[in-house]
């Protein structure tokens, strides 16, 4: 990989400090770099392979597909389901998200930074007046004042 022109390490870049020798690695993706560290790559990465693929390398031709899938040649009784995938388990957890999300009435909060340090001590007053005009929030104030002010459930919103 050392020569392809998307992928960069410290071997390669000595003077580049963002990255450690033997422990990280960049990939050029299409929005940008992403510097990937190998503690854990494969752990973290590791798909499930469903059987019917593992089935369909060991009956590979070649020899060398038939010893890194030995699984495949097991009988279908011997199998169980497809087990779940990474994929499976992101969908899981993110209609479990919705639905949790769906129980409840939604508010909104405004976060606002005080300064980009991110410091609780100072307070970048431009900064701030900036983002109160720009997320309408005096508008949203006056109208609050003038007594409309009340919130109702968006079911009966809609329904209205």
């Amino acid at each position: 990989m050392g020569e392809h022109k998307h992928y960069s390490s410290r071997a390669l870049r000595h003077t580049d400090r963002t990255m450690d020798f033997k422990e990280h690695f960049r990939i050029t993706h299409y929005a940008g770099d992403v510097t990937y560290s190998v503690q854990g790559f494969i752990d973290k990465n590791r798909d499930t392979l469903f059987q019917d693929l593992k089935r369909l390398m060991f009956n590979s031709k070649m020899n060398l597909l038939q010893e890194i899938f030995p699984d495949g040649g097991k009988q279908i009784s011997e199998v169980n389901k497809k087990p779940p995938s990474v994929g499976t388990f992101f969908r899981i957890s993110m209609a479990e998200l919705v639905e949790q999300l769906a129980s409840k009435s939604p508010l909104y909060v405004r976060c606002i930074k005080p300064n980009e340090r991110k410091s609780g001590i100072e307070f970048d007053e431009k900064r701030v007046h900036h983002q109160v005009s720009y997320l309408g929030l005096l508008e949203n104030i006056k109208v609050r004042r003038a007594s409309f002010a009340s919130r109702i459930a968006y079911a009966r919103f809609y329904q209205r």
